[in-house]
């Protein structure tokens, strides 16, 4: 072999062992505990049902944050990583960064939130005060982070797809 064939060989090999120490790194897992402060609470509903609540503060930010609520009936982001933090947090990865408050709700009577779990609740009687349906859940939820998380900026938003994206 000649030397010039024997050092592209080489060249070849250690761009593609940069490539992949890249990609390797690139898929590393995330060390949530160094970036989150994690909460777990049960939210009381007018009706008394305590809903699971997963909050996640960004560690580091010291201007008040805004907040962003995803109640889903499939269980809080499915799995959970080996520091017990959900699989699914990276969907938020931008949203941390930029300081929000991640708040994640088992909806009422699924996984470990109390209550009767009815698929599409219909909407409450509105002369019933006691009524209860998904916006009563949703609002009292966004009314109890308000009172009683720290360091938010009084701005909450919703988001998430399939049901979790369908009703409030």
């Amino acid at each position: 072999m000649n030397r010039r064939r024997y050092l592209a060989i080489r060249l070849v090999a250690l761009i593609a062992s940069v490539l992949w120490t890249g990609i390797a790194a690139a898929q590393a897992p995330v060390k949530w505990s160094a970036r989150l402060a994690r909460r777990d609470v049960m939210v009381p509903t007018r009706d008394g049902i305590k809903l699971h609540t997963e909050i996640y503060t960004p560690k580091g930010h010291t201007e008040r944050m805004p907040i962003i609520l995803t109640r889903s009936p499939y269980g809080v982001l499915f799995g959970r990583d080996a520091e017990g933090f959900p699989n699914g947090l990276s969907q938020y990865e931008e949203l941390i960064k930029d300081g929000f408050i991640i708040v994640l709700q088992d909806i009422r009577g699924k996984s470990r939130s109390e209550g009767q779990f009815v698929m599409l609740r219909p909407p409450h009687d509105p002369a019933d005060p006691k009524g209860i349906d998904e916006s009563t859940d949703a609002y009292d939820t966004i009314d109890w982070l308000l009172k009683n998380l720290p360091n938010h900026n009084g701005k909450v938003g919703m988001m998430g797809v399939s049901y979790m994206g369908g009703r409030p």
